[in-house]
């Protein structure tokens, strides 16, 4: 206790005295002070540190104020360290003066610190506002000024700034104690413009969903409490007249409240029926849309309004039904070449073994939905009756702390709680007995025993079932990954011709600019008109695209030609004069654009979709990939002390960085000499799966995203044409760019079966891993490919590296037999092994 208050009372002096390069490291290295020695924190409290660090910070920069924000961060995360902030209203002060910085991080820090401090308990939220008006007042302002700031973008604060000011606004608005205080925070927003704000964000589009979200939060509140109002007003109106001058001043109290309040409630009920008319009328349901805030809170008036406003919409006649839309002719030409069965073959790709099977996805299949993996695994248990009740409904006041409760310890900063799984009924006993306490393998174990899908084709039975059994030297492995102490590691120190210019300056230089890398302007119109590709370059047209006229543009340069007739046009208002000639130019350029570009297009979905295939069948087949899972399985369970089946493959990633605490060697080196010993016949693995290695380069939602923009400008293809074709286009011109979109229309019909066959097939391959079917669909192909890419190179290096460690080992007991031995020793050895 003397050391840490000796330490304690040091790092103030230290702080004070400090300047310069000295203070920042000091700052610096506060946070992981405070992390490495959690008593530091009640000495460093008591030693007035809360202090030093405001003094500190209010003459620093922005640097050294995020450097004490991060300390304060770690100070909050202990039950001392925010009891002391509780009871050190100028760290508060100090926290909301910083809401009003110029410096994005250090108001980003500061907010998300005051979240903290107000959700810990509900008698936070008085102390706040005590620190609002506080620093308020002295500045001359309104309370809540510098919130309102941000809100109203007078900086030009970002999306996240606003949420996070919206939110803490919310929630101290939540937990206020009584109706007096909330009046007064309410009054002071909306004398700051807080209506206009909220619509201004609210009715702009593009606004990010969490903070329309919470704006809503913020609307429900104040009309919630504009109701208790008026009941209580018909409350106070109906009893005894005779009344005190108490009751005559609560009535005019309440009036003057209703008097601010009451646009905002008929703007509300507005909103809510609004909401209500797309099923999300209650706070609740504006929750479960945009975020998981009020999970499982439903207040009365919820309820209640809710009831009401579906039972009239119940009463009410629904709407008929809009007519819809009809198709256009490229929609009628695509259905009917989706109906006509066609060989799935891309060229030289050839999909013929995606049969009719891969159509389904196992996923839907009913037998899934009868299995134990299919659901996620249980919620965590009810919190624990020492932690702080969560925050009541918005506008709806709080229960009053129950007295004698003991403070319960502070959410964790910036962290989510990690899940708590339930205990299983039985446990079965270790494969293995150990003697000494080795390090464990974090996998995800997979439970492939009560396998669902012994009738699919594709996973009849899970990898796991196939792999054979792996001895071990128990004795070597637990000596090797033996737990033991970890050291802190040391830090090292340390004369111009005249034209007619219509288009302004920018738009001029970049057509300019453009016509440098085309053909001459007197080509190009040719070029267009008859689709030459010899004339014209895919860059050409998407440069023209850009370049394509307005109506504006063409009707000023026309109008100044006919006012200057002897003066020549400048050669971009000539250019553009060139392409306003051309009938259907945008609908001609995009039918060409998309021909130049199809091959291309095409390429880019069709061969990743090989790999992807290719690379399932050869981890499947790949004997050395079973090798290695069995010897890893055997070890990790020989050190986690289970009996598991089989682990996820993700795990892979983290087997480089596990390392034995006696020769610091990896894991997967271990895995390697022992597969290397017991199965000489296994090969590197990354030289057997490269689809997979490719595929690992590929973005397989952007893929699919690219499928349908190929449809969909497949179809604007056809009425593009339909357009062109009603000016001058030679017949064998429309009929050879109609035969190309018809092939065109049929190859995308391919890949999107193809496409979806895979998909289909992915997910099998997924269960045969013994992936749990609840997760399948999250898995990323990107990430599942690179994990296992990244794993077969690492392992083909390390196993380079125990060959050639074996073979220098073999060549030095070879050199060992004639060491240091003389010509007859050798000699008479000779003769002893000689046959009689």
């Amino acid at each position: 206790m003397t050391v840490h208050l000796n330490a304690c009372l040091k790092i103030p002096k230290k702080l004070y005295n400090s300047t310069g390069r000295e203070l920042r490291r000091a700052l610096f290295s506060l946070k992981q002070i405070f992390q490495d020695d959690k008593d530091l924190v009640h000495e460093f409290v008591m030693a007035e540190g809360l202090t030093c660090l405001i003094k500190v910070g209010a003459e620093a920069d922005q640097n050294y104020q995020n450097y004490i924000l991060r300390a304060l961060g770690q100070i909050m995360l202990y039950v001392d360290g925010m009891n002391g902030l509780i009871g050190h209203n100028e760290t508060v002060q100090w926290l909301y003066t910083l809401v009003g910085s110029k410096f994005r991080l250090v108001v980003k820090t500061a907010l998300k610190l005051l979240l903290v401090f107000v959700e810990y308990t509900e008698s936070n939220a008085p102390l706040l506002i005590q620190a609002v008006n506080t620093v308020d007042t002295k500045q001359g302002c309104k309370p809540w000024s510098n919130a309102m700031e941000i809100l109203d973008e007078k900086d030009g604060m970002d999306t996240e700034l606003l949420v996070y000011a919206m939110t803490l606004i919310n929630k101290t608005l939540a937990v206020l104690p009584d109706q007096d205080t909330f009046y007064d925070v309410v009054d002071s927003l909306e004398e700051q413009g807080m209506e206009a704000v909220a619509k201004k964000h609210v009715n702009r589009k593009g606004t990010d969903l969490d903070l329309v979200e919470q704006f809503n939060i913020y609307e429900v509140s104040v009309c919630s409490v504009c109701f208790s109002i008026r009941h209580r007003l018909n409350d106070l109106e109906n009893e005894n007249e005779k009344g005190c001058s108490s009751q005559d001043s609560s009535v005019t109290s309440l009036t003057s409240r209703i008097s601010t309040l009451e646009v905002r409630r008929q703007a509300c009920e507005d909103n809510m029926k609004k909401l209500e008319v797309d099923n999300q009328g209650s706070v609740r349901a504006v929750a479960e849309k945009f975020g998981d805030l009020v999970k499982g809170l439903v207040s009365p008036h919820e309820v209640e309004h809710s009831g009401k406003e579906k039972q009239q919409s119940q009463e009410k006649p629904l709407p008929a039904p809009s007519p819809t839309p009809p198709k256009k002719e490229s929609d009628h030409i695509w259905d009917q070449l989706m109906a006509t069965p066609r060989e799935l073959r891309i060229k030289e790709l050839d999909f013929t073994d995606l049969g009719e099977e891969d159509d389904v996805d196992i996923l839907d299949v009913g037998n899934v939905i009868g299995s134990s993996d299919l659901t996620p695994p249980p919620p965590p248990p009810p919190f624990l009756p020492s932690l702080p009740p969560p925050p009541p409904l918005f506008g709806c006041p709080p229960p009053p702390p129950i007295p004698g409760m003991m403070m319960p310890p502070p959410p964790p900063f910036l962290a989510s709680v990690p899940p708590l799984h339930l205990r299983s009924p039985q446990l079965k006993p270790p494969l293995f007995q150990k003697k000494k306490k080795t390090i464990r393998l974090f996998w995800n174990e997979v439970r492939p025993i009560d396998w669902q899908y012994s009738n699919h084709k594709r996973c009849r039975e899970s990898l796991w079932f196939k792999l054979d059994p792996v001895k071990l030297d128990t004795a070597k492995l637990e000596n090797l990954f033996e737990t033991k102490s970890k050291e802190l590691p040391k830090t090292a120190t340390d004369g111009k011709r005249q034209e007619i210019i219509v288009l302004d300056s920018k738009r001029s230089n970049a057509i300019n600019i453009g016509l440098t890398v085309l053909p001459p302007p007197r080509t190009i119109k040719t070029a267009i008109l008859n689709f030459d590709e010899y004339a014209l370059s895919k860059e050409g047209i998407e440069k023209i695209l850009t370049m394509i006229p307005t109506e504006e543009e063409t009707q000023k340069i026309q109008e100044a030609q006919l006012a200057n007739p002897d003066t020549p046009l400048g050669s971009a208002e000539q250019f553009l004069l060139i392409l306003s000639s051309i009938s259907e130019l945008s609908a001609r350029l995009q039918l060409w654009a998309f021909k130049m570009d199809y091959d291309a297009l095409e390429k880019e979905v069709a061969e990743p979709l090989q790999d992807l295939k290719e690379g399932m069948d050869q981890l499947e087949k790949n004997k050395t990939l079973c090798y290695i899972l069995s010897t890893l399985l055997a070890i990790g369970n020989f050190l986690n002390g289970t009996n598991a089946k089989g682990f996820e493959l993700s795990y892979l990633e983290k087997v480089p960085e596990v390392k034995d605490t006696v020769h610091k060697q990896s894991l997967l080196h271990h895995v390697c000499s022992l597969v290397v010993e017991k199965s000489p016949e296994s090969s590197d693995l990354y030289s057997e799966i490269g689809a997979i290695t490719r595929s690992a380069k590929v973005d397989f939602d952007q893929l699919q995203e690219n499928l349908c923009q190929m449809e969909r400008r497949c179809k604007a293809s056809w009425d593009h044409l339909k357009v062109i074709a009603k000016h001058e286009m030679r017949p064998a011109l429309k009929q050879r760019m109609s035969d190309f979109l018809k092939d065109c229309a049929e190859r995308i019909i391919i890949l999107k079966i193809v496409h979806r066959r895979i998909i289909n097939r992915f997910h099998s391959f997924l269960l045969f891993l013994g992936h749990p079917p609840y997760s399948i669909r999250e898995v990323s192909i990107h990430r599942f490919s690179k994990i296992l890419s990244e794993f077969a190179l690492e392992y083909r290096t390390t196993r380079e590296r125990v060959l050639q460690q074996k073979q220098k080992r073999a060549n030095h007991r070879e050199r060992n037999k004639t060491r240091g031995k003389m010509i007859t020793e050798v000699s008479e050895c000779l003769s002893s092994v000689e046959p009689e």
